[in-house]
């Protein structure tokens, strides 16, 4: 009887040691609070693009919204209210009531399926029409405008009025289009409200399973971070460790790569594998992104081989890497090796003019253990943390020199005239907000 209690506690015991595991690192996040006291995004910057291009930004992971959940954020420098409606659709929307100002993503509340209710007044809004509407047939609510004709010196009108009535009429608030594709909810923003150039990639990715997640406040522009991935000559001097503890004589990183743009005529000849099965992998990839005619222009690939050297000596192919960047803030890196495929998801939210928060999503092999997945996201981090403290404390740099004699600059200079067609109309967008923030 000794025995079997002894076993019947043990069993329990490994029971709820992998319980305890399974929660951990089932799906792992590693979460950076952001400093509210931190003046790293005040620092001079030098001139700068705009600080808000145009494109699809994430949202927020699926997950991360529930039905009837509504939830706000300031992106891009436009503040947004955004809800999952119980029709299961996610709708997004200025965040600010036309009524009285309030916040309709704090406190507001899901109604008729597609609706968002102002949660001062109840006013209600739908989601795919802006319109303020009275019930589940939304039927429009007829309102009064009224306007101060001088706010800021609050004078009287020719009718000795403070307050003027400008029309009767429906009210509406601004709507956002968003998409959600694999699990991540993508949203459509544009200084000049001009309809999406491109569309994010719905790779098939099916045999790849979510598996961790972190996020990172950066104080820099924008564009320092994707620049990231078409700056060759960086990753020789800022990603050479395998790891702190393992010194670089032992075991040291190595790593080749190329980066183009994909409507570039030679795209294909420059850009196609050398080694067989990395080619093949390759191609897979190709046909899903290429084969969106649309995203052509807007979209930048790099190919990254990664080679272990031991002992500054022995050097092994380890992972071959294929990134895609779509647009201004939103990359697919897909990482093969000879056991295992991770993809990762890079994407960027503009908070503030200086501060980015920074996602690394990761999809791996369902077969591969938690605590694998979750070593994998360290690693990574790991090398994005070096990134980090540069950008931090960089300036952008208005006045460029490049020796180009050299591939790895060539590729620089191409990068930057790539990137900087998604600030079309950002300048003016900017100047407005100014005038509307303190």
């Amino acid at each position: 009887m000794a025995i079997l209690s002894f076993e019947v506690v043990l069993t329990l015991t490994a029971l709820l040691l992998y319980y305890v595991y399974y929660k951990k690192f089932k799906f792992f996040t590693i979460v950076e609070r952001l400093d509210e006291k931190n003046v790293r995004n005040k620092l001079p910057r030098g001139k700068c693009p705009p600080s808000y291009p145009n494109g699809w930004y994430r949202l927020c992971r699926s997950g991360e919204l529930q039905e009837g959940e509504v939830k706000e954020i300031k992106l891009c420098g436009r503040h947004i209210a955004y809800y999952r409606g119980t029709d299961k659709q996610v709708y997004a929307v200025a965040a600010y009531c036309p009524h009285m100002g309030a916040n309709l993503g704090i406190g507001g509340q899901v109604k008729y399926r597609s609706c968002i209710e102002c949660p001062f007044h109840g006013w209600s809004f739908d989601g795919k029409s802006g319109l303020c509407v009275n019930s589940e047939q939304l039927d429009p609510k007829i309102v009064s405008t009224y306007c101060y004709p001088d706010i800021e010196r609050v004078t009287k009108n020719q009718k000795g009025e403070y307050i003027q009535k400008i029309a009767d009429g429906q009210v509406k608030i601004k709507t956002y289009l968003v998409k959600e594709i694999k699990g991540i909810v993508y949203i459509w923003l544009h200084s000049k409200e001009i309809k999406p150039w491109y569309n994010i990639v719905s790779e098939k990715s099916e045999h790849l399973t979510l598996r961790a997640e972190s996020v990172n406040y950066v104080n820099c522009h924008i564009q320092e971070i994707p620049e990231n991935g078409a700056d060759m000559r960086h990753f020789d001097y800022i990603h050479y460790s395998a790891m702190d503890i393992i010194p670089s004589w032992l075991i040291s990183l190595k790593w080749e790569m190329k980066t183009k743009n994909a409507k570039d005529s030679d795209f294909l000849q420059q850009m196609t594998h050398s080694v067989h099965k990395c080619r093949n992998y390759q191609k897979d990839l190709f046909d899903q992104y290429l084969s969106n005619k649309e995203l052509i222009p807007y979209l930048n690939v790099l190919l990254l081989d990664g080679y272990v050297i031991l002992f500054n000596k022995f050097k092994f192919h380890a992972i071959w890497a294929t990134g895609f960047q779509m647009g201004p803030a939103t990359v697919a890196l897909y990482v093969k090796s000879a056991i295992f495929e991770v993809l990762f998801k890079q994407s960027i939210q503009p908070i503030e003019k200086f501060t980015q928060k920074v996602y690394h999503t990761v999809f791996t092999n369902g077969y591969l253990p938690y605590w694998l997945s979750a070593y994998l996201l360290h690693a990574e981090l790991r090398q994005v943390l070096f990134d980090v403290k540069l950008w931090n404390a960089k300036i952008f740099s208005e006045t460029l020199r490049y020796n180009l004699k050299t591939y790895s600059d060539q590729a620089l200079l191409q990068w930057r005239q790539w990137y900087s067609q998604f600030y079309e109309g950002s300048a003016e967008f900017e100047k407005g907000l100014d005038k509307l923030e303190w």
